[in-house]
């Protein structure tokens, strides 16, 4: 039997979300590898992923027959900016505190969006759902002990901002589904690199051709490529199937820093993020579990 007929759209769909996560999953690797401005860093990766997410959705054929009125409109300009606040935010982070901070604070992102969804959207939480996020919420708390300067104070904010934004970019896709998400995260790209070149210092030397290199391999495995996979997986499986498979994110993260960099997260770290992955893992599992009884 070929290959292409052995495997199941479902599988196909589970594969493309996993190599969405572990494309994902090596941010910390480029933030570590680059020895940059943060504001200089997010412009050129924000312009590598524009353009780079441009070309593939155009040859993809996802901005065929586009309109910015019927495309994008005003939810679609706001989801963008929310969108590019993140971009910007989760990078930052990365720069002022360890990967596994970040990670740890970034796995309760399902019950961010869970709460925004209530507040937006009037959508029931579970009691499962809230004690879920409760035991979560320790983990967040007992991992931010280990702040020891005001980097990690920074970081842990910014990382709070930035999983808070993602949930609610998340949410208002929902409310306004007839945006087109591909043509938003392009525009969001374009957004946050616009911003970030505005802000950044005057007379920064230009970017040599390895970190060149770098910034585009940066875009393309965290922004352009990762994102049309995962839009494409998760089209294909359940969306608490495509969460879960995610949470491959939150594990490899700090995993690829620790082996090339050697960066190991304190003792409080560990503890908070293993406690906030298993309550986030816990509470996705459940919601699959339950769904595929229905």
């Amino acid at each position: 039997m070929p290959l292409c007929k052995a495997v199941t759209p479902r599988a196909s769909g589970l594969i493309l979300v996993f190599s969405s996560a572990i494309l994902w999953s090596t941010a910390g690797i480029f933030v570590r590898q680059l020895d940059m401005n943060t504001w200089a860093m997010v412009a050129w990766r924000s312009l590598f992923a524009f353009v780079s997410l441009g070309l593939l959705l155009a040859a993809g054929g996802y901005m065929r027959h586009f309109s910015f009125r019927r495309d994008l409109g005003l939810p679609g300009l706001l989801t963008a900016v929310v969108m590019a606040s993140s971009m910007f935010c989760y990078v930052a982070a990365l720069k002022l505190t360890s990967v596994a901070g970040v990670m740890t604070v970034y796995a309760t992102i399902p019950f961010f969006a869970m709460g925004l969804g209530w507040i937006m959207l009037r959508e029931k939480i579970t009691k499962r759902a809230l004690l879920s996020a409760a035991v979560s919420l320790g983990g967040v708390i007992l991992m931010a002990t280990s702040a020891t300067g005001p980097g990690d104070i920074s970081g842990n904010l910014l990382a709070l901002a930035m999983t808070a934004g993602f949930a609610a970019s998340i949410v208002m896709s929902g409310k306004w589904p007839g945006m087109n998400l591909p043509a938003v995260t392009t525009l969001a790209c374009a957004l946050c690199g616009i911003f970030c070149y505005i802000m950044m210092p005057r007379g920064l030397p230009f970017p040599g051709l390895q970190d060149m290199g770098w910034l585009l391999v940066f875009a393309l495995a965290t922004q352009s490529l990762s994102y049309l996979l995962f839009m494409t997986g998760s089209r294909l499986v359940v969306p608490a199937e495509a969460s879960l498979i995610a949470q491959v994110d939150i594990v490899l993260g700090p995993f690829w820093v620790w082996l090339f960099f050697s960066e190991l997260p304190t003792r409080y770290t560990l503890m908070g993020g293993s406690i906030t992955f298993i309550a986030v893992t816990f509470y996705l599992a459940s919601e699959f579990y339950l769904k595929r009884k229905i």
